[in-house]
């Protein structure tokens, strides 16, 4: 048990050395260069409201059909989510300006996007909700990510604001003790850890590297809607992920 423990730790290092060398070296250039050192940031107004109140209209109507074949709703009701939303949006997509999104990411991170999707999600207060994405969590432990998220409502520290712990998609950050390499969710966090919550308004674009520890805090009032892009390296990912969510993947993804 010992050995395989010891290899387990190697082989996390190592590819989390690897991703980080390629970041750097190939990466971190770009519109979304300021993620190296800032975590996340935002960019006020990216949308109009009336583009806004659109969107919320298409999601409320999409929720709303029965048995949607790209509908996932979480174990306790709070967080109803569309994957592939794009199809559902007409003409709209294009207030997302998506080739510009991609552009920016594939030059931060240093490789080609070849599949991208986006989700939208209603969140709303129930007992007991661990908020958007179930707690604090990375997308992945090793790979630096980046999503979009565009606020399509005010957020509120009351209504489920984006978190995250600034500097934690880096390897120099926290003990491995307390954020063992290769984790995906934390529990408990360090008391000397500030958590950052992202209050904004809405059409804010909020960009984060999600290789970082973050969530949506638990939603206490009101509700928050949200639109979020995917990208992937991998032309077939999106469908591997809505498979195993139990949901029909369309014939062909972005």
């Amino acid at each position: 048990m010992l050995v395989k423990s010891l290899m387990r730790n190697a082989n996390n290092i190592v590819k989390t050395l690897v991703s980080d060398i390629w970041t750097n070296a190939i990466g971190s250039r770009g519109e979304f260069a300021a993620l190296r050192a800032d975590t996340a940031f935002t960019l006020p107004r990216d949308l109009s409201e009336d583009v806004c109140a659109a969107l919320i209209n298409r999601i409320d109507a999409t929720l709303e059909v029965p048995a949607h074949p790209r509908v996932w709703r979480d174990s306790s009701g709070s967080d109803a989510r569309i994957w592939g939303f794009e199809k559902d949006i007409g003409r709209l997509i294009d207030e997302f300006q998506i080739e510009r999104r991609i552009t920016a990411i594939e030059k931060y991170l240093g490789r080609t996007v070849r599949s991208w999707y986006l989700m939208a999600n209603r969140v709303e207060p129930v007992v007991g909700n661990l908020g958007s994405g179930g707690g604090l969590h990375r997308d992945s432990p090793f790979s630096h990510q980046v999503k979009c998220i565009w606020y399509l409502t005010d957020v509120t520290g009351q209504n489920g604001p984006f978190q995250y712990l600034p500097g934690s998609h880096t390897n120099l950050f926290g003990s491995r003790e307390k954020y063992p390499l290769g984790e995906y969710r934390f529990k408990h966090l360090s008391e000397d850890d500030r958590v950052v919550e992202v209050s904004s308004g809405a059409g804010t674009l909020l960009v984060c590297d999600t290789k970082c520890i973050h969530g949506g805090k638990p939603i206490e009032s009101g509700s928050r809607y949200a639109v979020t892009l995917y990208t992937s390296p991998h032309e077939s990912e999106f469908a591997r992920q809505l498979r195993a969510l139990g949901l029909s993947a369309p014939t062909q993804m972005n």
